[in-house]
Formats: structure tokens, sequence, C-alpha cells
């Protein structure tokens, strides 16, 4: 069976570098809002458990959960 040879064929495109600039931002930009959305889901889930412990009421266990967890009382 013959060898080909794919790096003859192959071809460097002169927009990867800035290609490669722009998914770094995006990526970097994201991080921030990926942490908050993991801290916020962590806390909805621990404080829901909470709730839930003293309630037994899912319904009104999630609620509050995610308005305490979003900022508000």
């Amino acid at each position: 069976m013959p060898k080909k040879n794919w790096l003859k064929s192959f071809r460097l495109n002169i927009h990867a570098p800035g290609t490669g600039f722009a998914l770094m931002i995006l990526a970097l930009t994201q991080v921030p809002v990926g942490i908050k959305n993991a801290a916020e889901v962590v806390c909805i889930g621990q404080t829901s458990n909470k709730v839930w412990k003293l309630e037994k009421n899912h319904a009104e266990a999630n609620m509050l959960a995610v308005q305490r967890c979003n900022g508000r009382n």
C-alpha cells in the first residue's frame, strides 16, 4: 500500500493567527460568566436542600433558593 504524503497538499491559512486570537478573546471573556454561573448553581443546590429540609415543599424550596442566590432576600 503506497503512503500518501498529506503534507505535500497542506497549505497554511493566512487568517489563522487572527482566528486564533479571536477565539482566545472569546474564551477569556466567557470565563468570568462561567464561574459566576457555576457558583450560582452550587448556591441554588445547597440553599434548596436547606429550605426543603425545613418545609418539605420542592416548588417553594426551589423558588426561595433562586431568589436568595440571585441577590434578593
